[in-house]
């Protein structure tokens, strides 16, 4: 049994501290004069006055326009010494502010039901909801606000907004917190070592910073436009940043925003509006949003147009399936049919099982079954087998210093690994790996990272779903030309094709090896599944789809 890991009362001050020097230490000429002054002023606090606000920007606190807000007397952290000393000290240096002037709103959301009734006027209903309530509150003259600051003190935290610089240098977003850090203290992360040069960091300049910022200030707002009517987005949309040439990470997630509220735009019948915002974006499905937003519209010739479009040059293969089908569904709608061809979908191998019902998995029960017909081994492999051996043979080159990939030490993954640019960006190394595959070198070299990076994080590699004895037994028995292609797809578009994958690997007494895939009653293949199914008729890799129903008592 593992032993038990304490943290120190106080890690979060030094994982805080690590994280605001490593940012220092490589963007210094980055930062703008306010964030260096937050970063020289913070370090001439005392230890306790670091605490205390380390702990309160690690916490959500009641928000305002003057910065998150917290009741003094609520405040109790066991390792600071003296709390008041360093409320005061914090205050005096502008990193707290006592007692700000607050809207009634903001003041109300400090605040329990139950005290807002005993500082509200006699004969309010108990029974009132807490929205209720507050509006009751609000239209009184009576004096509540005195009652509920009699013995109260509000602070408000101050330079927030100097961390969150600090906060997206280090983690490449505002969605990561000082957990990462926490969770390698504990143990329950061990991460790959690599490089960290200056020149492939991925902020190069100040106005990378600031777009960035945009971008996550414009994504805040979103939450509240996309409930809103459509003028609400078309305001926004108006905001979003323009982008940096060669910032491909910031370009995805403005595209992600744009394709969220172009695809509001639609279901409010804004259909010009949306189809404008799609064609800003370079990414699926904005394509396919058009073609329907054109069949929609009664224009068949344009929607064809599209898929035409798409069939040309598709994005990934999801986008080309819809164009198939969707074009000749188009096609007949304007009895040209014969114009286009018909995507029938494959039909694999079937095999029906019955068996009885039981507390185990539908996947586990057809794998002891098949095992037993077979007379030989079956694992229940779904995703990890073929993306585990994946991620142990191109360790390295996931792990490649590439311009913009790692931001921090604290990476499961380089940044671009699900996006369509990963394996462009590592083309010529991925490559010359798979040129080089056959049965021994495989082998040798998954074995030897198997052993060697045994329980290092790898977004591939779920290392408790890959024993040793199953992977041998897959590398002995799985031709190398077939791995290739498995590789090959896998490498062209991770994102959707790590999906999807089998259920079961059975290794037959005679030899070789079959995927299968279950399918429990009143299942059906998903559409990923379908065009894995598809590949393996196409590359001859064998392959079945079992159906269980339960035998009837």
């Amino acid at each position: 049994m593992a032993a038990t890991i304490e943290l120190a009362p106080d890690y979060y001050l030094t994982n805080f501290r690590a994280l605001v020097d490593f940012v220092v230490s490589r963007y210094k000429q980055l930062l703008s004069p306010a964030e260096i002054n937050f970063y020289c002023e913070f370090c001439e606090l005392d230890a306790d006055s670091q605490r205390l606000y380390v702990r309160l920007l690690s916490r959500k606190g009641a928000p305002s326009s003057l910065g998150a807000l917290f009741r003094e007397g609520k405040l109790s952290y066991s390792e600071i010494d003296d709390l008041g000393e360093a409320i005061d000290s914090l205050c005096s240096a502008g990193f707290l502010k006592r007692n700000p002037p607050l809207a009634d709103r903001e003041l109300i959301a400090l605040f329990t039901k139950a005290e807002l009734f005993s500082a509200g006027p006699a004969g309010l209903r108990k029974s009132l909801k807490r929205g209720e309530l507050e509006e009751a509150l609000l239209a009184a003259s009576f004096e509540w606000r005195e009652r509920l600051m009699a013995d109260e003190a509000l602070l408000a935290v101050q330079r927030a907004e100097c961390f969150q610089t600090f906060q997206l240098c280090f983690f490449g977003n505002l969605n990561q917190s000082l957990t990462e850090y926490v969770l390698k203290d504990l143990g329950l992360y061990r991460y790959e070592p690599y490089p960290l040069d200056s020149h492939q960091l991925p902020f190069q300049s100040r106005e990378q910073i600031e777009q960035y910022l945009l971008y996550y200030s414009c994504l805040e707002q979103a939450e509240e436009v996309l409930s809103g009517d459509a003028g609400g987005i078309h305001k926004l949309t108006g905001q979003l940043p323009t982008g940096i040439p060669g910032d491909l990470t910031l370009a995805r997630r403005v595209d992600r925003l744009r394709l969220k509220m172009a695809r509001q735009l639609e279901r409010l019948d804004q259909f010009e509006a949306a189809e404008r915002l799609y064609q800003d974006c370079a990414q699926p499905p904005a394509r396919e949003r058009r073609t329907r937003i054109a069949a929609k519209r009664g224009n068949f010739d344009q929607a064809l147009s599209l898929c035409r479009e798409i069939l040309e040059s598709p994005l990934n293969e999801a986008e080309r399936c819809f164009a198939e089908s969707f074009g000749y569904r188009t096609a007949k709608r304007m009895d040209c049919a014969q114009t286009w061809k018909n995507p029938q979908p494959y039909q694999p191998p079937q095999e029906m099982f019955t068996l009885p019902q039981a507390p185990e998995r539908v996947e586990i029960l057809a794998a002891a079954e098949v095992a037993r017909q077979e007379e030989g081994v079956c694992h229940y492999v779904e995703n990890s087998l073929f993306n585990g051996v994946l991620g142990l043979y191109i360790w390295d080159i996931l792990f490649a210093s590439v311009p913009g990939a790692f931001y921090n030490p604290f990476q499961i993954a380089p940044s671009d690994f699900l996006s369509p640019n990963f394996y462009s960006s590592r083309q010529s190394l991925l490559e010359s790996r798979l040129s080089e595959l056959c049965q021994s070198s495989l082998k040798l070299r998954v074995m030897q990272t198997y052993r060697g990076k045994q329980g290092i994080a790898n977004p591939l590699v779920a290392w408790e779903a890959l024993p040793q004895e199953l992977l041998e037994l897959a590398l002995d028995r799985i031709p190398a030309e077939h791995w290739h292609v498995l590789f090959q797809r896998l490498l062209s578009d991770i994102n959707h094709h790590r999906n999807g994958l089998p259920d079961l690997i059975l290794f037959p007494k005679k030899g070789s090896y079959e995927l299968l895939e279950v399918k429990g009653p009143g299942d059906r293949l998903q559409q990923n599944q379908q065009r894995w199914l598809t590949f393996f008729a196409a590359h001859n890799i064998p392959h079945r789809v079992i159906h269980v129903e339960w035998l009837q008592p």
